[in-house]
């Protein structure tokens, strides 16, 4: 018979989630024995203090940081690992192809450095990885990896849950943390329900490479115009920090900038254009992307390997069951518009932590039913608020006609001209509270 093995808290998902999560938990609590569940192999294991380093294959997709955002990274001492990594965004601009309508945001407006930065999920795993090693020897704290496994069972008792491996092994903890991201296979297990929108919309993933050092007069405006006056200001956004946000009939395009002449490209399509598109030559690739982007970051010369997935939102009918949370893209998954999901995800980590942390201070069972109930009560209101306002963009920039045009247009000039209303749309945004 295996032996069981008792923690406090499980984690299910070595991603950047689950990596968070345990970060969170051993700055907060490093009482605390942690367990952490991973189905992809680690490249390197380290058996000191019976921990291993969580090196998931994560890839070269870009995220977006929100200024919030890099505030807690900092509190949890994760930025000063990940800020030599990533790229700062100081100008932010939103445009409606073919319409007047621009809206421009700069960190200066605010007394910022930065609005916030750009970072590969690559490089953000490492970062974890190494600030997550650093604390567990730092906090000498109880941290066991379990991988590469999967969960096969789930008994949710009164006083704990206990876990049944792929290999057999047996592991309890008072709570579980579900953090295996949108298809969470445990999530299914537990039969939590989601509720799906499909977007008539997919995304193409891709980086690129632009020449900005050409003639002004060869570069467009974002209103595609040749106005002198709109070139003279284009010549102040080509500074290797300025992220683009272009609404098209299509669907939303964001330029990330991640370094001077390189940008990270989410470009939103009608589902039919997918296969056409991900078929090209990559120079062709590059004359359609810049033919529905345009000009204003530049010449695209280049483009790395693509990727593409459909679009949608997900929200689970609810982020809780009997000892078990659930955090991230395991509990909603949302367009990539604004660029809001990681950061959506990160404030449910931190809000969790929190909640845990007073359940520790008051020596509460951070499992009961009650902390998780505070957890999702606490949780629901910015997560309605982000995924309803990102449905609303979707929805509304993809509407065709000219009376739709025309409220896009005087919305974005509303929010170009009126001071106040810019401010609540960015504090909105790179806000961290929890």
């Amino acid at each position: 018979m295996n032996k069981t093995s008792q923690y406090d808290v499980i984690i299910s998902g070595g991603g950047l989630s689950g990596l968070l999560t345990a970060i969170g938990l051993i700055n907060e609590t490093p009482e605390l024995s942690i367990a952490i569940i991973e189905p992809v192999k680690p490249i390197t294991v380290n058996s000191t203090n019976n921990t291993q380093q969580a090196t998931k294959n994560f890839d070269d997709r870009c995220l977006a940081l929100s200024y919030g955002s890099l505030q807690l990274l900092n509190h949890w001492h994760v930025w000063p690992q990940l800020k030599p990594l990533a790229w700062p965004i100081k100008t932010i601009i939103t445009s409606d192809r073919g319409h007047i309508g621009k809206t421009i945001m700069r960190a200066a407006q605010y007394d910022l450095n930065a609005m916030g930065y750009v970072a590969a999920m690559r490089n953000m795993g490492a970062a974890f990885t190494q600030s997550l090693n650093t604390l567990i020897q730092d906090k000498n704290s109880n941290l066991t990896w379990y991988t590469p496994n999967n969960i096969k069972q789930v008994s949710q008792q009164p006083e704990q849950i206990q876990l049944v491996l792929d290999d057999q092994q047996t592991i309890t903890g008072k709570l579980l943390v579900v953090a295996e991201g949108g298809n969470s296979p445990t999530r299914q297990t537990l039969k939590i329900s989601t509720s799906t929108q499909a977007y008539e919309q997919s995304a193409i993933i891709a980086n690129i490479q632009v020449n900005k050092n050409n003639k002004i007069n060869d570069v467009l405006s974002l209103d595609e115009t040749h106005s002198q006056n709109k070139h003279n200001g284009e010549s102040q956004q080509l500074n290797g920090h300025t992220a683009f946000e272009r609404f098209t009939t299509s669907g939303p395009i964001a330029f990330l900038p991640i370094d001077k002449d390189q940008y990270s490209v989410v470009w939103s399509v009608k589902p039919e254009q997918v296969e056409q598109i991900m078929g090209l030559p990559d120079t062709d690739f590059c004359q359609q992307l810049q033919s529905a982007f345009g000009h204003a970051g530049g010449v695209i010369v280049k483009t790395s390997k693509r990727e593409s997935y459909p679009l949608g939102l997900t929200k689970a009918e609810s982020i809780i069951s009997d000892r078990v949370v659930l955090v991230g893209n395991s509990a909603h998954t949302i367009h990539p518009i604004a660029g809001q999901g990681f950061n959506l995800g990160l404030r449910d980590v931190a809000y969790l932590v929190k909640q845990i942390k007073h359940g520790v201070d008051n020596n509460v069972d951070i499992g009961a039913f009650s902390v998780l109930q505070q957890y999702q009560a606490g949780r629901v209101k910015d997560i309605s608020r982000i995924t309803g306002f990102t449905d609303l963009l979707v929805k509304m920039f993809a509407l065709e006609g000219r009376l739709p045009a025309l409220t896009r247009t005087l919305g974005l000039l509303a929010l170009q001209k009126v001071t106040s209303l810019q401010q609540w749309f960015a504090l909105h945004f790179m806000s961290s509270k929890v």
